[in-house]
């Protein structure tokens, strides 16, 4: 009898806590904090600037929408190289609204396939990468067979 009783109480703990967290991520009146966070799109991950001379100095704008909730806030932009320099929106940027983060690319000293990266840290889920490609034509520096 005692073993049955054992067994009824662990098995009703152990359907009360499925129920609840059912309950709360299927319910409709429940507000659920990560679908109402800034969450931050962009129209491009990527630009290829294809061939450059070296110490060209070019840069490109990654249009990117909130596609969320609340207002994005980008806190950070971290480049792999110091050869980019990133422009980030001060303000914050309204749910449904566009903005801009500018990356500007230095080629100087470089030659051959280069691919530099930038991670946007925010207050949306993620963070996200953005990438940019150039093949850089040096003619100071020769790499012979």
């Amino acid at each position: 009898m005692n073993k049955i009783v054992f067994i009824a109480i662990i098995f009703g703990l152990l359907s009360c806590g499925e129920k609840k967290s059912v309950k709360i991520s299927g319910s409709e009146n429940q507000i659920n904090v990560a679908e109402q966070s800034a969450q931050i799109e962009f129209e491009a991950e990527m630009h290829d600037f294809g061939k450059i001379k070296s110490g060209e100095i070019l840069a490109f704008s990654f249009v990117f929408s909130n596609k969320g909730e609340s207002d994005l806030i980008i806190g950070n932009a971290k480049a792999d190289c110091g050869c980019l320099q990133i422009n980030i929106p001060e303000a914050t940027v309204k749910s449904g609204k566009k903005g801009l983060i500018e990356v500007e690319f230095n080629s100087a000293g470089m030659f051959g396939k280069q691919l530099k990266t930038v991670e946007i840290q925010s207050n949306s889920k993620e963070p996200k990468h953005l990438i940019i490609f150039a093949e850089v034509e040096n003619e100071q520096i020769e790499i012979g067979n």
